[in-house]
């Protein structure tokens, strides 16, 4: 377990003690050692000297994003499995290194995607042949945070971008698995607190998604201070409308009657215990490897594609009034 006292490893932790054994802990915070002594592990603070103390096969990874690729790096290295915090990496270029050392040491990296894992999303990829021809979808998450950000998400260092990278990436994942690549996103980066734009760190972004099919569309609304938190999901096609929350889901034909209502059949724990039960069930088949690379190799490239974008243009109007 790699940042294990951290928010997403407490929360993990007691899900990965049910299908295996925890032999050690690599985390660098004051609580980590007392934490990693009430759950019964070693604490280490590197990653270096978990390898040469304790035999392992496969490391969960919940650190800063700054910190992904060259733990991944060296534990591939090392011929370790992966299951890690989102994102599967920074740039496309990280990506398919990351992807070029897991093939060469015949080994998994799996991203944490709880969205994945909860039956509504499912249901929501299951019919979505039902409303016809998609043509538009809007997806909204916001957070209602009354503060500026804080911790290492607040650092240009170590989080390398705001909540497109950190919100973000659930979402671009979530239409990754139900629409083609976009052929061309614009971007607007917003910000509510004046140090977050000093760090290129947005609180907002909006995007207008376009798709080789001229008769796709849609558009992305991420923020972190709405006035509450909420996410939605909704796509229109040709025979109706899908409409998707985290509790649960609507199909209405156009005209708005309702043909079926699906509702979350457990608590949000039940989709992270399939989804560690899964990656850890099936870290040694290639075909589910595989089909996981491709989707994410794409989530990275449209993000990646969208900060590149974002830089161009801060550098021509930089350029333009020097």
């Amino acid at each position: 377990m790699v940042g294990f006292a951290g928010h997403q490893g407490k929360e993990y932790l007691p899900v990965v003690r049910e299908y295996a054994d925890i032999v050690g802990g690599v985390d660098v915070a004051p609580a980590a050692g007392a934490l990693a002594d009430d759950w019964g592990f070693p604490r280490f603070t590197g990653i270096g000297e978990a390898l040469k103390r304790v035999d392992f096969d496969v490391a969960m990874v919940t650190v800063p994003h700054s910190e992904h690729f060259p733990l991944c790096r060296e534990l591939l290295l090392h011929g370790k499995h992966i299951v890690k915090e989102k994102p599967f990496a920074v740039t496309e270029e990280e990506a398919r290194q990351l992807i070029e050392l897991a093939e060469g040491a015949d080994r998994s990296v799996y991203t944490l995607l709880q969205r994945n894992f909860n039956p509504v999303f499912q249901f929501a990829r299951k019919n979505l042949a039902r409303i016809g021809d998609p043509y538009w979808f809007s997806y909204d998450y916001h957070f209602n945070l009354a503060q500026p950000t804080s911790g290492w998400r607040a650092s240009r260092e170590q989080a390398l971008g705001g909540v497109l990278l950190d919100m973000g990436y659930h979402l671009i994942d979530v239409l990754s698995g139900m629409f083609p690549e976009p052929s061309r996103v614009n971007a607007a980066f917003v910000h509510h607190y004046q140090e977050m734009r000093d760090r290129h760190l947005e609180d907002l972004v909006s995007l207008m998604c376009s798709y080789p099919s001229p008769t796709l569309s849609g558009s992305l609304r991420i923020s972190r201070h709405n006035h509450e938190k909420s996410e939605r999901l909704c796509v229109l096609g040709t025979g109706g409308a899908l409409n998707v929350e985290p509790q649960g889901a609507t199909l209405h034909s156009t005209g708005g009657r309702l043909l079926e209502r699906f509702t979350r059949p457990g608590p949000k724990t039940d989709a992270v215990r399939a989804m560690i039960a899964h990656y850890l069930g099936h870290l040694d088949d290639r075909d589910v490897r595989e089909d996981h690379f491709r989707r994410q190799l794409t989530t990275v490239r449209v993000i990646d594609g969208i900060y590149r974008e974002r830089s161009r243009e801060r550098n021509e109007l930089a350029d333009r009034y020097s």
